[in-house]
């Protein structure tokens, strides 16, 4: 996953009134209708729009819906009420008996360096430091063209100097900075004892094509992975939620007899996420292993038996043994967390012709499940940031600000030193939050931002979350999902650089008339400055699954990301398989009763109530919002999640490639629009021409989303011993030590990447 992603969605932000581009028009033939009067509407209409002052105006400052704050007030969507009273969600109860139960045995699955095929291999070695993976050695993947191209297999990142991107913005090196898995072999079985017999492992370890993402706050994702295929329904077995009709778990019935089930629990794409990579043959399996084999190994040993666990451990720490592992089995944790129905120790079942217990079975469900649920205690919500915001006070209408305590940001210049300053991370947050200016809106004029909100939006700094693609994080999102849109998708205008250097707008500067079509959403500029055009002027439209974007890391070719597909052996049905909604509900016959919201064109004064200042299209919703056409043009191909920008500092490297060293070389990437002009990249991803002070001041504001009880591994960060394979040396593992630690954590900070200073380019 890219680790900071589009930071520049403002002008295409459907619903942002006051934080997006004003541009707009007053109707000549429109007339604003109810949706359901148009709802089925077969013959194309043209309608004409007009504004005397031109498409372009000057934005109002954005009110506080469209401004960062505290995610502590945030809920969590799996365990409402944590941490201060935490309660098992209501649909969880029918599986989960004891939720305490259920977080102790996640954490115990989730570090168990015995759930890999090699007994070396955790989930948690490739989310270790603040949830991800800072390893040097032998983490390169050769990427697309197979050909090692920047370090040589089983190279080591700490020969990269110091001031260069890990890999450069050239088309000659597609090399990825991934995550060093297992070494090739084949599954062969798993003895009473748990011992796992397989073929003989070759090679050197397999590294994965994506850099890990963070697990921390990944609660709050609508789905997981970079490409987004963790689904967010979780079907017991495997990470295709509903799309996986074959998908079955064990439930005893009323004779008390196991039947398989189908099941879908909601908002569980961490349960989706967390079985893939467990019989991924790259990450932690050998080929061919199921997770009943998983559970017929593990459910025979010892928990964590191979690594020490801190007695103050804030899970496990009652568990711990005085050598290693904890003082119980896995059988039991299981009985204790999960409701009897759905883990019978003495009824046998069989799964594709394998005769298992229906506990060994079910593995997939409790691995997934208490995964999740050990991941959704992980929220790092206590960073200076969210202290200062939980203080700050804004005008409810003008967005200006009442009153605040910047003194509770001088911590973070304090610990990092220069030229972190409390004033630059305030100027940060000022250029994050507020919205880019008219044209020319490069170089950021007084008053204005550069607008990041608009992709990390809100508390959890990302379009993709839970809570913006379900309820939505602005009063907009409420009125559109009232009239049935589905606001997981957008309508976009796809150009926004019309008068460079300095765009962003939708329209060319000067325009002034439009048409625009209902039935294709086609818009055609008219006149310009009131000078009518011999040949109209198209303004291009698409639509994409909102929180995923292209923001030209590397050549769309290499990675067509949200774009793709599960494959055949996944998923039989053909039109269930792309992975991304647009073109999962275009494989439907007719997809016109899907509604897509979309991007408006707006203008002061227009007189609409429940838009203000928007064109309203017939429907009376803003202008490009309407039916999901079969054939429309789509913007998903090379676009990858908006991930959250906390933690960050330790969070190295970033993008989804792991393409850049420092936060710093991050924001040169942002302030040149991008590496490579995609023709599919975000319209936004235009050069920001900002100041190196100003961008210093951003990756300040970064800077203090920092949590310390991330960077000091405490509670709920603290974690028992892993010993991580870094790379080798003549056919053998280096191993490094990553020691236990408990609730009060380390009194030493975690490195960031490479140790590098995070201003460093």
């Amino acid at each position: 996953m890219d680790s900071l992603s589009h930071a520049r969605r403002v002008p295409l932000r459907p619903l942002n009134l006051r934080a997006s581009i004003r541009t707009g028009a007053s109707f000549i033939t429109a007339t604003a209708l109810c949706w359901g009067q148009i709802v089925g509407a077969a013959q194309a209409a043209v309608y004409n729009y007009s504004c005397s002052g031109g498409f372009v105006a000057p934005p109002a400052p954005p009110v506080p819906a469209g401004r960062m704050t505290s995610l502590k007030a945030v809920p969590n969507p799996v365990i409402p009420g944590w941490p201060a009273a935490p309660t098992i969600r209501e649909d969880l109860t029918k599986y989960i008996a004891d939720l305490g139960a259920a977080i102790r045995l996640g954490k115990a699955l989730f570090w168990d360096v015995r759930a890999g095929s090699d007994n070396k291999t955790a989930c948690a070695s490739c989310h270790f430091q603040a949830g991800g993976d800072p390893r040097t050695k032998n983490q390169i993947n050769p990427g697309p063209n197979r050909t090692f191209d920047v370090f040589p297999q089983n190279g080591d990142l700490t020969s990269v100097l110091p001031n260069a991107p890990v890999i450069p913005a050239d088309t000659r090196y597609d090399d990825i900075i991934g995550s060093q898995g297992v070494r090739a072999s084949g599954f062969i079985s798993v003895s009473r004892t748990g011992v796992e017999s397989t073929t003989t492992p070759t090679g050197f370890r397999q590294t994965t094509g994506k850099n890990s993402p963070s697990v921390i706050n990944s609660v709050f994702n609508h789905r997981q992975f970079a490409n987004g295929r963790a689904q967010p329904e979780f079907n017991g077995v495997n990470g295709r939620g509903i799309r996986d009709s074959s998908a079955r778990v064990h439930v005893l019935d009323s004779r008390g007899n196991p039947v398989p089930v189908m099941i879908s629990i909601r908002e569980a794409s961490l349960a989706s996420q967390a079985v893939e990579p467990a019989t991924s043959p790259i990450e932690m399996s050998a080929a061919g292993r199921s997770l009943p084999e998983l559970g017929k190994k593990l459910l025979a040993l010892k928990p964590l038996g191979l690594q020490k666990v801190s007695p103050t451990d804030s899970a496990l720490g009652a568990l711990a043994d005085t050598t290693t592992g904890l003082k119980t089995s896995y059988a039991a944790m299981i009985q204790q967390a999960f409701q009897p129905k759905w883990r019978s120790v003495n009824k046998n079942v069989s799964v594709n012709g394998v005769t298992y217990s229906m506990m060994q079975a079910n593995f997939s469900l409790y691995w997934g499940l208490a995964i999740m649920l050990y991941e959704a205690t992980l929220v790092s919500d206590d960073t200076p940031m969210d202290r200062y915001l939980a203080t700050r006070t804004l005008d409810p209408v003008t967005g200006a600000l009442i009153s605040h305590n910047p003194t509770l940001l001088d911590p973070v210049g304090r610990r990092i030193g220069a030229p972190v300053t409390t004033s630059g991370i305030l100027n940060g947050l000022a250029l994050f939050e507020l919205p880019a200016a008219p044209p020319p809106s490069f170089p950021v004029p007084v008053g204005f931002g550069v607008g990041c909100i608009a992709c990390h939006v809100g508390a959890e700094t990302t379009s993709a979350s839970i809570r913006n693609l379900t309820g939505g994080v602005e009063p907009e999102h409420g009125v559109l999902k009232g009239v049935g849109v589905d606001i997981r998708m957008e309508r976009m205008f796809t150009k926004l650089n019309w008068t460079p250097p300095g765009p962003l707008s939708p329209t060319p500067l000067g325009a002034d008339k439009i048409t625009f079509d209902d039935q294709s959403y086609a818009v055609n500029v008219t006149s310009i400055n009131n000078g009518l055009l011999s040949t109209p002027v198209p303004l291009p439209v698409a639509t994409y699954d909102a929180g995923w974007y292209n923001l030209g890391v590397r050549p769309t070719v290499e990675d067509i990301g949200l774009g793709g597909a599960f494959a055949s052996s996944q998923i039989a049905d053909a039109s269930k398989r792309p992975l991304s909604w647009t073109r999962l509900f275009q494989a439907l016959p007719d997809p016109s009763f899907i509604k897509v919201a979309g991007n408006t064109l707006e203008c002061p004064g227009a007189g609409n109530v429940t838009f203000p200042d928007q064109i309203l299209n017939p429907s009376g919703m803003p202008l490009l919002t309407g039916p999901l056409r079969k054939t429309e043009a789509t913007d998903v191909d090379g676009t990858f999640k908006v991930t959250s920008l906390r933690n960050l500092e330790i969070g190295g490297p970033y993008f989804h490639n792991g393409g850049k060293s420092t936060l710093a070389q991050v924001m040169d990437f942002y302030n040149v629009g991008g590496d490579f002009a995609n023709a599919t990249k975000a319209p936004a991803m235009v050069p920001l021409q900002l100041t190196q002070a100003q961008s210093d001041s951003i990756v300040s504001f970064m800077l203090s989303l920092t949590d310390d009880r991330v960077l000091y591994q405490k509670a709920p960060f603290d974690h028992p011993e892993l010993r991580l394979p870094n790379g080798e040396t003549s056919g053998a593992d280096n191993m490094v030590l990553f020691p236990a630690v408990g609730a009060a954590g380390s009194i030493t900070p975690l490195p960031r990447f490479l140790n590098l200073n995070p201003f460093q380019r």
